[in-house]
């Protein structure tokens, strides 16, 4: 949510709380500018539009992270490579080798994904030898 030129990202939080004090101070002008009626207007518009503005951001990252017709922990183990290996093996689809094969191809990826300082912050995974 915060800028894509390396500034600083807000949380929906720190979004709300800066509207609300912004929204604050434009109330008490109106308030003091225009009367009761405009003040309590506005402050209700304030408040429908950031109902509005949470509701439409957890929409759009639900339907970001989770594929329509599946679960939030369905679509987890889906994109979970581990998991996947896994679940084939347990199948039978794969021998021992292939398995500690294709489980090693996956831990020395990861291995040279973080030496080239890329974020593997899904695949976390450790040599157990």
């Amino acid at each position: 949510m915060g800028s894509e030129s390396g500034g600083r990202s807000y949380s929906l939080t720190e979004i709300f709380a800066i509207k609300f004090v912004l929204a604050d101070i434009v109330i008490i002008a109106v308030l003091l500018l225009a009367g009761p009626w405009f003040a309590l207007a506005i402050t209700l518009l304030f408040v429908v539009t950031s109902f509005l503005i949470w509701y439409l951001v957890e929409r759009s990252e639900t339907e970001e992270t989770v594929p329509e017709g599946a679960t939030a922990e369905e679509s987890e183990v889906e994109h979970d490579p581990v998991t996947q290996l896994q679940e084939r093996y347990a199948a039978g689809d794969l021998s021992d080798e292939e398995f500690e094969t294709k489980l090693d191809r996956l831990i020395d990826s990861n291995e040279q994904a973080e030496a080239a300082g890329i974020d593997t912050e899904e695949l976390e995974l450790e040599r157990s030898r």
